[in-house]
C-alpha cells in the first residue's frame, strides 16, 4: 500500500483496522486483537488531505472497515470533500448491513460514488461460515447483502477460488442468480498466498487449470442471467483460452510480478501476473507463445 494516491490508479488503498468478525481460513491479513483504528485514521487522514482532487477511485479496506464505527463515515466525508468525483471501493464481509441501524447510518452518511465489495464463499451455510470461520455468517451476510440491494447500492460480490468450494461454483453462480440478481459484478479471485492461505495451503488451494470446467460453466450461468463477472489474480495461462476476455489486470502494481518465463509470453501485457507477497505459486505457469484465435480484452 502507498502513503501518497496516484491518479487514475487502481492503488489507492487505505488499510483502516487489522480488526474483523470473520476469521476466514485463506485470509491474506490475518485479523489482530488490539484496536489500531486510531493510529491508522490519523496516518490516513494525512494521505488523503494531500490526495490530488481529480482522483477517481479509493478503496477502503482492513480487517473489516464497518467495525471501526464513525471512522468509516469520517473517512468517507474525508474523501469525498477533497476529491469529490471518487469512487469509493469499501471491501466488507457485508455482515453489519443486517444490522437495521447501521445500514441506515451507513445510508446517510453516503454523498457520492460507492460500490461495497463483499465475499460470497458458497450457495449453503455450512460451507460458507466454515470458510468465513464465523458461525451464522453465511444468513447475516445474505441479509445484509439484500438490505443493501433494497436500497439501491452497488455490490460487487467477490467468489475466492478454494479447494472447499470450487467444485460448487455452478451452485454458487444459479444461486447468485436466482437470489442475489441486483448485484453490479461477480469477482471470481485467486488466491493471494500468504498470511493463513500459506500456513493452510494444502487444505485451501486448488489450481485454477484443474476446475477450468467449472469456471467456464459459472461465467456462462452469470452471463445467461445478465450479470457481469470478472476472473481475478488468475495468471492467462492458468486460464482457457475462451475465459481470457473475461480476466482483468487486477493485482495492484506494488505487489504485482512475473516469473523470468513469462518474458516471450505473448500476453504477458494484458495478463495481471502474480502476488509478489505470496509464498507458493501454481506449477502450472508458463509463457503463452501462440494464440489460437483473435481475444478481445475487457477491462473495466
Amino acid at each position: 500500500m502507498t502513503n501518497k494516491f496516484k491518479k487514475g490508479s487502481n492503488d489507492n488503498v487505505l488499510f483502516v483496522t487489522s480488526a474483523c468478525s470473520n476469521r476466514c481460513i485463506m485470509c491474506c491479513q490475518p485479523p489482530k486483537h488490539e484496536d489500531d483504528s486510531d493510529p491508522l485514521f490519523r496516518k490516513n487522514l494525512a494521505v488523503i488531505a494531500s490526495a490530488d482532487t481529480d482522483t477517481d477511485y479509493v478503496c477502503i479496506t482492513g480487517g473489516e472497515p464497518t467495525l471501526i464505527g464513525d471512522k468509516l463515515f469520517s473517512y468517507m466525508h474525508k474523501i469525498w470533500e477533497r476529491m469529490p468525483d471518487a469512487e469509493i471501493h469499501v471491501l466488507t464481509n457485508g455482515r453489519k448491513f443486517a444490522v437495521e441501524e447501521y445500514l441506515t447510518a451507513f445510508y446517510k452518511n453516503v454523498k457520492g460514488k460507492i460500490v461495497l465489495g463483499i465475499p460470497l464463499h458458497s450457495d449453503n451455510p455450512i460451507d460458507h461460515d466454515y470458510i468465513a470461520g464465523a458461525k451464522g455468517s453465511f444468513y447475516e451476510t445474505l441479509k445484509g447483502l439484500h438490505n443493501l440491494g433494497l436500497l439501491g447500492f452497488d455490490v460487487e460480490l467477490r467468489v475466492i477460488l478454494l479447494q472447499q468450494n470450487y467444485q460448487r461454483l455452478t451452485k454458487i453462480a444459479e444461486f447468485i442468480a436466482l437470489n442475489l440478481p441486483f448485484v453490479c459484478q461477480v469477482s471470481i479471485m485467486g488466491l493471494e498466498i500468504t498470511g493463513y492461505a500459506e500456513k493452510r495451503f494444502q487444505e485451501v488451494w486448488i489450481e485454477p487449470a484443474f476446475c477450468s470446467r467449472e469456471l467456464a460453466v459459472a461465467v456462462d450461468c452469470l452471463e445467461q442471467s445478465r450479470i457481469q463477472v470478472r476472473l481475478f489474480n488468475i495468471p492467462l495461462c492458468l486460464l482457457p483460452q475462451q475465459l481470457w476476455s473475461y480476466a482483468y489486470r487486477s493485482i495492484s502494481n506494488w505487489k504485482q510480478t512475473y516469473f523470468h518465463v513469462c518474458e516471450g509470453c505473448k500476453v504477458k501485457e494484458q495478463c495481471c501476473g502474480m502476488f509478489s507477497t505470496s509464498k507458493r505459486f501454481s506449477r502450472f505457469i508458463s509463457p503463452v507463445l501462440r494464440l489460437k484465435f483473435r481475444v478481445c480484452y475487457i477491462y473495466l
